[in-house]
């Protein structure tokens, strides 16, 4: 699968994980965005890896393990911080333009 076909499924997949782990908790959701973006900004990849991978452990969807399995396809193919700032970025803009339950 190529590099961005795998960003949009990644992308789709956001929107609707996310929608349902943040459910109802906006706030929270707002409050991690911020991190994520912050995580990716300074180059702190573990960490933003860390966060998304421990909100991803509250849902057991097909959806979720299909979202992982990208991500971790792109760690496999790919160690340069260009392509993990890309997949970073889509997960973030999933999470941004998420709607709780859809």
């Amino acid at each position: 699968m190529n590099e961005y076909i795998q960003l949009k499924e990644l992308e789709k997949l956001s929107k609707k994980v996310w929608g349902e782990v943040f459910k109802g908790r906006e706030k929270a959701r707002q409050r991690v965005v911020y991190d994520l973006l912050n995580y990716l900004r300074t180059g702190e990849n573990s960490k933003f890896l860390h966060q998304v991978l421990k909100l991803l452990a509250s849902d057991s969807s097909d959806k979720t393990t299909k979202m992982i399995e990208i991500i971790d396809r792109f760690f496999i193919e790919s160690s340069l911080q260009e392509d993990f700032e890309k997949m970073g970025y889509t997960i973030v803009m999933g999470l941004m333009t998420a709607k709780g339950g859809e």
